[in-house]
């Protein structure tokens, strides 16, 4: 990744890492402060960014470790906040059970909404291993197709599924590939 690009998108997500820490913190103050020290680690430590694709969530997990950073320096006798406790405890972004739940009814709504979209060979193999739950050795015969072909369609079907939400969103995952955060990227998107 080169200079001009990391600093580009460094920039660009900055207002984004200001909102993230201002949902963790007590006041806008904080929050500016706590945004001005990630960029400053950031920009100290951007040769350790091993793959610049990654760069977003390179970006949440500085912004993450500084928050709770922030928390230990306080009180280091008064305990974390709950929900940054368990950020601490896992390394992740821990959510309200509401928002996780209103995040799963998003995305639930955006994949039926994008499987509508997919090309006609791959649309049935996923709604039925995706939203019926059937093993695809039941799709094949279902559909009169071999096995290797169903694997293929779903296989394929679910890259393009994927494609269309991370167009629509930028999604936050947890250790075992949860999704346990989420942002638009466009307006009337992941609704």
């Amino acid at each position: 990744m080169t200079a001009q690009s990391f600093d580009s998108g460094v920039l660009e997500m900055a207002p984004r890492l200001r909102g993230f820490i201002r949902r963790r913190v007590r006041d806008d103050a904080t929050a500016d402060d706590l945004t001005q020290e990630t960029l400053l680690k950031v920009y100290r430590s951007r040769e350790k960014l091993r793959d610049g694709a990654r760069l977003d969530a390179w970006l949440y997990r500085v912004a993450r470790t500084t928050v709770i950073d922030h928390y230990r320096r306080q009180r280091p006798t008064e305990e974390l906040p709950p929900a940054l406790a368990r950020d601490a405890a896992s390394g992740l972004a821990a959510e309200s059970a509401d928002e996780v739940a209103a995040l799963r009814e998003a995305v639930m709504k955006s994949t039926r909404r994008f499987l509508e979209e997919l090309p006609a060979a791959y649309r049935e193999p996923v709604r039925l291993a995706e939203l019926e739950g059937l093993p695809l050795a039941k799709i094949a015969l279902r559909m009169n197709l071999s096995l290797t072909a169903v694997k293929s369609r779903v296989r394929r079907g679910r890259t393009m599924l994927k494609g269309k939400l991370q167009d629509c969103c930028r999604f936050e995952f947890d250790a075992l590939g949860k999704v346990i955060g989420w942002e638009r990227r466009r307006l009337l998107c992941c609704e």
